[in-house]
């Protein structure tokens, strides 16, 4: 099994094998190219299998690590089985190693399935939808400006600063994810300014009529910006009946602003799966407590980089960290479960943890629950932005 990028003349190939996966319509006049790396499997030469493969910098613990987000993962039906997509992701531990790649991100269809491959369920998105007779109690509200397309650095910016106050965010640095044409999309973003004039929020939507305004996104800097954007959006009331906010999380902010509980629905959006491809770099990027403490884990990955035992001492906020192939250890950890104990945000205790598939307790381990407490965690994917 050879494993490599595609060609630009094996797009044809590639589409082809995703419709056939997918159960959907090739069109030979637009699936003729990728605009983004493919990673292949060719079996005897002929390509049976591929990934896309999106690349961002991620906020993890207020640092930035280079992470993958792997995307349309398809193979041929009729050679299943044959180990082409296990070919790949081991190629993809490679390749995370050679670009000091520290963690990988993808939408599972199957929880299981990618937990063949080291990947777990990080954080379960849901949508919200709230009528807005159950928002009057927040003060209509103007002091927005349409994004055109020409605020792009300064909305760039805004994104990025909320970036850090959530784990898993990812960087944007250019048009893609935003839409630059509203009026002709039908697709309207604002910006929201505090009172001394500075970008301090903004929401993306769409109005469904007469019953919904859909909001895509929705990122503040502050409560007042929370309550701004809310109160604007509220000029919609007259047109439709609930507003829609995607994309949330268990304890969201704008999940705190509803004055009644009745008729507002939760529906499950799915979130997303991650696994970690080099443990000693998360790690190391890890905000520790001030306290000093001590731990080690035994990582049982399959990735030649995660395996062995690696000790933390801690304090002041910051962890050193050394491997070791043999000896004593507190944790024992497979792939999916150092993801969800180190990247998910749960903020487990010995107790919960033993619950998790993957885990194994040699002791109470506090030092190490301790130094990954509860997060708020919400990676989402921005590979098919506008």
């Amino acid at each position: 099994m050879e494993v490599r990028l595609i060609k630009p003349e094996e797009a044809v190939d590639y589409h082809k094998i995703s419709a056939a996966s997918f159960i959907w319509k090739f069109n030979k006049d637009e699936d003729n190219k990728v605009d983004m790396p493919v990673l292949g499997a060719f079996y005897k030469g002929k390509l049976i299998a591929g990934v896309e493969l999106f690349d961002f910098k991620c906020n993890y613990c207020g640092n930035l690590i280079n992470t993958l987000v792997l995307s349309g993962v398809c193979s041929q039906p009729e050679f299943r089985g044959m180990g082409a997509v296990r070919a790949i992701f081991d190629e993809i531990g490679k390749i995370a190693v050679k670009s000091d790649v520290v963690a990988g991100f993808l939408s599972p269809f199957s929880v299981a399935y990618y937990e063949k491959f080291g990947y777990a369920n990080l954080n379960c998105l849901f949508t919200l939808s709230v009528p807005f007779s159950n928002l009057t109690h927040i003060p209509h509200n103007n002091d927005v400006e349409l994004y055109t397309g020409e605020q792009l650095v300064e909305l760039c910016d805004l994104h990025n600063k909320c970036v850090f106050q959530e784990n898993l965010m990812t960087l944007r640095e250019d048009e893609k994810h935003f839409c630059n044409r509203p009026l002709e999309e039908a697709d309207y973003t604002y910006i929201h300014r505090s009172h001394s004039g500075e970008a301090d929020g903004y929401v993306r939507f769409t109005v469904k009529r007469p019953d919904e305004l859909i909001v895509e996104e929705l990122f503040v800097l502050t409560p007042d910006a929370l309550k701004g954007i809310v109160g604007f959006l509220r000029n919609y009331d007259g047109i439709v009946k609930t507003l829609v906010v995607k994309k949330q999380y268990p304890g969201s902010p704008f999940a705190c602003l509803t004055d009644r509980i009745d008729g507002v629905k939760y529906k499950n959006e799915g979130g997303y799966a991650g696994r970690i491809y080099n443990l000693e770099k998360l790690l190391e990027n890890n905000v520790y407590p001030e306290q000093r403490g001590k731990f080690s884990i035994l990582s049982l990955d399959s990735f030649e980089q995660n395996q062995g035992i690696f000790d933390v001492e801690y304090k002041s906020g910051k962890g050193t960290v050394t491997r070791r192939k043999d000896g004593d250890y507190d944790i024992a950890l497979t792939a999916p479960a150092a993801a969800r104990l180190l990247l998910a945000g749960e903020g487990h205790t010995a107790q919960t943890a033993s619950y998790i598939d993957g885990v194994e307790l040699k002791n109470g381990a506090d030092d190490f629950f301790r130094a990954f407490p509860h997060r708020v965690t919400r990676f989402m994917d921005s590979c098919w932005s506008i």
